[in-house]
């Protein structure tokens, strides 16, 4: 039994090894310009955040079938690249990228910004989580109900991702694995192409 426990223990620091060597440092998938610019918007915000372990960068200049949702661990500054749906409104001629955005409620499009995690929830995509828009441009998050949430029609598979109703919808495995990380409190940047709506 206790041989059974050491080679246990012996594959699981090979594999935390491992997982350690694989890591991207964050400035490489990011770009160190934008995450500066996040990291100065991250410590404006420093009042409202309650989970720092992690926060996240949506780059949505990028077409929505490139990964552009960065979710970086503020323990070693790593990121992993992840897929990222932007809303419909955003890209009326559903060409994969967003055009436009806005802080409109029933414009469907998405917002651009600083924005803080909130609680999560069980809603009509599963598990839910609740975003607190911190900038004039999407200070309405909560009023239009703009969450992180996961979808079917986000997948790797898709030449171009499906549209959301303005939230950053996640592929359905991914959400259920990154919610929990980002929950209560973690930091959110947004960016795109044009001046809100």
């Amino acid at each position: 039994m206790l041989s059974a426990f050491k080679s246990l223990a012996a594959f699981l620091v090979a594999f935390q090894v491992q997982s350690m060597a694989h890591a991207t440092p964050a400035a490489d998938l990011v770009g160190d310009a934008l995450l500066q610019e996040a990291l100065i918007a991250k410590a404006d915000a420093a009042s409202e955040i309650a989970n720092d372990r992690y926060f996240s960068v949506i780059d949505y200049r990028a077409p929505s079938n490139v990964a552009r949702y960065f979710l970086i661990d503020t323990h070693d500054m790593s990121a992993e690249a992840l897929l990222v749906s932007h809303g419909r409104g955003s890209d009326p001629d559903y060409d994969g990228m967003a055009d436009r955005f806005s802080n409109i409620e029933g414009s469907k499009m998405s917002s651009l910004g600083a924005f803080v995690t909130g609680k999560t929830y069980y809603g009509q995509h599963g598990l839910s989580l609740k975003l607190k828009g911190l900038s004039p441009q999407n200070d309405l998050a909560e009023q239009r109900l703009i969450v992180i949430h996961g979808a079917d029609y986000v997948h790797a598979d898709r030449a171009v991702l499906g549209r959301s109703w303005g939230c950053p919808a996640l592929e359905r495995a991914v959400a259920e694995r990154v919610i929990p990380l980002i929950k209560g409190g973690s930091f959110l940047y947004v960016i795109g192409t044009q001046a809100e709506e």
